[in-house]
């Protein structure tokens, strides 16, 4: 069926890490347009001036006119900073704010969830700011890492919380807080032209409840076993720093007092544990293990917590997936869906399998990306958008994030034959249709692709 709809998808490029997509829908003289997330890995200047640019470059897109919705996905740094540095910027520029069903105040099961989980940053950031001051640290980089995307490593402030708020008093009408299974109208286009889908994240008390804790103490007992054992972390550093009262019944592993004080029996012991050349031997701390494997529970927890959103044009049937940093949970939950409005035949598969452009979820991470949803996106003109910029000193630095992950790389090269665009370079690894005709097939597509790559964007135009 022909179709006039066309979407602009503009991916901003952030410099780090990052998320900032701008689309434009025109069909005909109906417009609407949707900024989803602005905000990148950190907050100095040099991240703050290049938010600022991309921010005044969308304006400048608008000419005057307002962005019809704006789409906070989760409360990470990389997503929703720019909400904080730009807060002035979107005054009066903001007609509707989209956020997920767990940022909403009037939800009891959010608030409890975002209590718990700010509870856990802030046990994070104390375990942090006390394993610096025992210099023990940069063994431990992992917990400033997931802090960093929450804006609380080092002395930063939780800006993401700070963008989350200025979500909610940006727009002319009061936030929408969206539930999975709603289809969702988009302002200024009819939704016979295009409908939007709310896939995640997973609404299922199951996924977040048990009977023990009771439900008045916790929305999620994952959360109170994570706070208790971060408790018990940050009782045992207070111990092995000077000053501090110690507390011999709580728990850590090696008494401050027979390393300080020990008794004639116990120095000669303490002597030869404390040789130089045998440090490698020791395993004081190889229990501070445990505090990673918090903060990873973290990270996986909120990126899970993302909004994810299918815009289908109605009339061809063809879907933009964004699926922010959603990791496996949330795309499992996926499956099991009631729409509010679908026949009854219709499941959520069918959109996955008719995706034409694919915001790769989490930057092209190993753990996003679920192996079935993307075997399924069998669309002959599938294209694949991922905001990764190679510089970032998180993917630079030794054990670093690898991003994009390789055999994911590797099969969305295959699945999309070769049409994807990054961030940073834009086309890479054979995908330049110029450099590469042979594996790259943008030729294939029933449409001449508008691709424009600049300083700030990389821009695609898909056809309805």
């Amino acid at each position: 069926m022909a179709s006039s709809i066309k979407v602009s998808v503009k991916m901003y490029k952030m410099g780090e890490l990052g998320d900032c997509f701008l689309l434009h829908f025109k069909d005909g003289t109906d417009e609407s347009h949707v900024l989803i997330d602005c905000g990148s890995f950190r907050n100095g200047a040099p991240s703050k001036a290049r938010i600022t640019a991309v921010v005044n470059d969308i304006k400048a897109t608008l000419k005057g006119k307002k962005l019809d919705v704006v789409v906070g996905t989760h409360q990470h740094n990389d997503h929703l900073s720019g909400f904080t540095h730009c807060e002035p910027l979107f005054q009066n520029f903001v007609k509707q704010v989209w956020l997920s069903w767990l940022d909403n105040p009037k939800d009891p099961f959010a608030r409890k969830i975002q209590r718990d989980q700010m509870g856990l940053v802030q046990q994070l950031k104390g375990i942090y700011d006390k394993m610096e001051r025992l210099r023990i640290h940069k063994e431990h980089e992992v917990v400033n890492d997931v802090l960093g995307f929450f804006g609380a490593a080092g002395k930063d402030p939780e800006v993401p919380r700070m963008g989350l708020d200025a979500l909610k008093r940006m727009g002319e009408e009061e936030p929408a807080y969206l539930s999975p299974g709603s289809i969702v109208e988009l302002p200024g286009i009819d939704l016979q032209s295009v409908k939007v889908y709310i896939l995640g994240p997973p609404r299922n008390q199951k996924l977040h409840f048990d009977k023990d804790p009771t439900k008045d103490e916790t929305y999620d007992p994952h959360f109170a076993l994570a706070e208790a054992h971060a408790g018990k972390i940050l009782a045992a550093l207070e111990n092995q720093l000077p000053g501090e009262k110690l507390r011999e019944e709580e728990q850590f592993p090696f008494s401050a007092l027979l390393k300080k004080k020990p008794g004639a029996v116990l120095a000669e012991i303490h002597s030869l544990y404390e040789r130089r050349q045998d440090s490698y031997r020791k395993i004081d701390n190889d229990w501070l293990a445990g505090a990673d494997r918090l903060a990873l529970y973290l990270d996986t927890y909120t990126n899970n917590s993302s909004l994810v959103l299918a815009f289908e044009l109605v009339k061809t049937g063809k879907v933009l997936l964004f699926a922010a940093d959603a990791q496996a949970g949330n795309w499992i939950s996926w499956e099991k869906v009631k729409w509010e409005e679908g026949k009854k035949d219709f499941k959520t598969y069918n959109l996955i399998q008719n995706t034409v452009l694919y915001k790769v979820g989490h930057h092209g991470s190993h753990n996003a990306t679920l192996v079935k949803a993307l075997e399924a996106m069998e669309h002959p003109e599938l294209v694949a958008m991922i905001p990764v910029d190679k510089s970032d000193p998180n993917i630079k630095k030794k054990k670093g994030c690898k991003m994009p992950a390789k055999n994911l790389y590797k099969r969305l090269k295959e699945k999309t034959k070769f049409r994807i665009l990054l961030m940073d370079d834009g086309f890479a690894d054979g995908c330049d249709p110029k450099k590469n005709k042979s594996q790259s097939k943008w030729s294939e597509l029933p449409f001449t692709p508008k691709i424009e790559k600049n300083k700030l964007y990389i821009e695609y135009v898909v056809h309805g």
